[in-house]
């Protein structure tokens, strides 16, 4: 009589269904769980994690210092963040100057900006495209992109186009590029190494699955060469970053 009320059999099917849906794998840039993942990370974002160099501080110093000399003073570094999230790079450009005054556009997924929408100022704004932050920004001295470009279907094209708004200095930072052809491959992550910083509470780690394109090494610098000249190059761990500035 007491198992007609108990039904240990039911807990257990519920049990496993939970921890069914928990490990299944996010494969939309744009679901709700990685948008707010990114965006409370965002937020917890201080001086501490600026100085996590795996986020490329120091190259991010260095691309700012090329695309703000010679301006007259109190004229704004103009960047364009590609891919730039809920504006992570934006806060660490102000920790590392805090004297120096940004325009700065991020253009990421609908779902990223209107997350993101929330932390706009009179200096960093949210974008679905490039022609409004173009519009916004009225020319770039700095065009940012951090790990980015192998999730886009067409990587290359996207390299030309940000080229012909000849910024001054481009970060590419974290690329996944291919020494011969390009060809596409699946990558597989956890939530969690998503956004610099800690993790948040109240969230489970989970893994994410993305369809990525590793764009030919050759096709990437050739985009560069009538107009571009690499200033600095690593590659580390799989990912590459180049930092090129604008010729004349």
């Amino acid at each position: 009589m007491l198992n007609k009320y108990i039904q240990p059999q039911r807990y257990v099917r519920r049990l496993k269904a939970l921890a069914s849906s928990l490990a299944r794998p996010i494969t939309n840039y744009e679901a709700e769980a990685l948008t707010d993942f990114v965006y409370q990370k965002t937020l917890a974002f201080n001086r501490a994690t600026a100085l996590d160099f795996d986020m490329g501080s120091e190259r991010l110093l260095l691309a700012v210092s090329m695309a703000s000399a010679g301006h007259s003073p109190g004229a704004p570094c103009r960047v364009l963040d590609f891919g730039g999230a809920c504006g992570a790079q934006y806060k660490l450009a102000t920790l590392l100057f805090d004297d120096l005054p940004f325009r700065w556009a991020v253009v990421e997924t609908p779902s990223m900006v209107r997350k993101a929408r929330a932390l706009e100022t009179q200096s960093l704004k949210f974008f679905e495209d490039i022609s409004s932050a173009l519009a916004w920004l009225e020319s770039i001295d700095l065009a940012n992109s951090n790990s980015v470009l192998q999730y886009l279907k067409d990587p290359l094209q996207t390299v030309r186009q940000l080229l012909d708004l000849s910024p001054r200095i481009v970060l590419w930072e974290r690329l996944m590029l291919s020494d011969g052809a390009t060809r596409a491959g699946k990558q597989r992550t956890m939530l969690f190494n998503h956004g610099p910083g800690a993790v948040p509470a109240g969230f489970r780690n989970r893994p994410v699955v993305n369809d990525i394109i590793r764009l030919s090494r050759a096709d990437f610098l050739a985009a560069h060469e009538a107009r571009y000249r690499p200033r600095a190059t690593t590659d580390e761990a799989g990912f590459s970053t180049y930092l090129f500035s604008r010729q004349g």
